[in-house]
């Protein structure tokens, strides 16, 4: 069965393994093999782009939480969909 988002960041996660677990969740990639797409993540190409942006659209929701120190992010298990920020 395949993990969750939910699961999958439960704890602080780097950015590149961040837009990583979103990728395999939207099926934007067809397998779990991080060294093999992370030149992906740290390029300067519109599938970069497009994963920064949801992490920092789902931050602005409050689904995902950043720490700014050192550039990481979980899932926010307070998160409710039906609730405003």
């Amino acid at each position: 069965m395949k993990q969750k988002l939910l699961e999958r960041m439960k704890d602080w996660t780097d950015v590149d393994i961040a837009m990583h677990e979103i990728a395999l969740c939207l099926e934007l990639i067809p397998e779990d093999n991080f060294p093999k797409y992370k030149r992906f993540y740290w390029s300067n190409s519109e599938k970069s782009e497009l994963l920064s942006n949801l992490l920092k659209d789902l931050v602005k929701i409050g689904f995902l939480d950043m720490n700014e120190d050192d550039y990481t992010y979980k899932v926010n298990p307070n998160f409710a969909f039906d609730r405003e920020k």
